[in-house]
């Protein structure tokens, strides 16, 4: 069976994007984020992590671990985007507030604008290790992996498929 990349094998791949806004001053700084959700799997994680994340802090919540491609725009872009989506990072205590939420609530005035105006208060750089790290990094052709992410359970399930991929866990 062909999947999405013309290859055989393997899941198939989704890209996700934004739209460019339409206001062409805005649009002339707009970095565009094109990301491919390599992998995206049910994962439990390990209560005794060495954070001391919980991960049913907030009722049974499913987590998933990710495996990204960014494929255009910049790395601090996959938070945002993954929390637009609905999906933020654990622990993105920055992202989290808002996740879901699109400029369309707060374009849109009225209470739409009142919701995305309360969340956005609610944002705060995360004093804690968020649920995101690089599967590995290639630098002056030394190449080096990330061994097994926090929120794992030491059975090696962490591992991405190449250079530049990112993997985090959602919830």
């Amino acid at each position: 069976e062909m999947n999405k990349r013309g290859g055989s094998g393997g899941p198939p791949c989704q890209l996700v994007s934004h739209t460019v806004p339409l206001n062409r001053k805005k649009a002339k700084s707009w970095t565009r984020c094109i990301l491919e959700v390599v992998k995206c799997e049910p994962i439990d994680v390990d209560v005794n992590n060495r954070y001391g994340y919980n991960p049913n802090e907030n009722g049974t919540v499913q987590h998933y671990q990710s495996t990204i491609r960014l494929v255009t725009g910049r790395k601090h872009q996959v938070r945002t985007m993954l929390s637009s989506l609905g999906c933020p990072i654990v622990r993105d205590t920055l992202y989290e507030p808002i996740a879901g939420m699109t400029l369309d609530l707060l374009f849109g005035g009225g209470e739409g604008a009142m919701i995305m105006d309360m969340a956005i208060e609610q944002c705060r750089v995360p004093q804690e290790p968020i649920g995101l790290q690089a599967h590995a990094i290639l630098f002056g052709g030394i190449r080096a992996r990330a061994g097994t992410p926090w929120w794992g359970d030491g059975s090696g399930a962490g591992t991405g498929t190449g250079t530049g991929d990112v993997e985090g866990a959602s919830n």
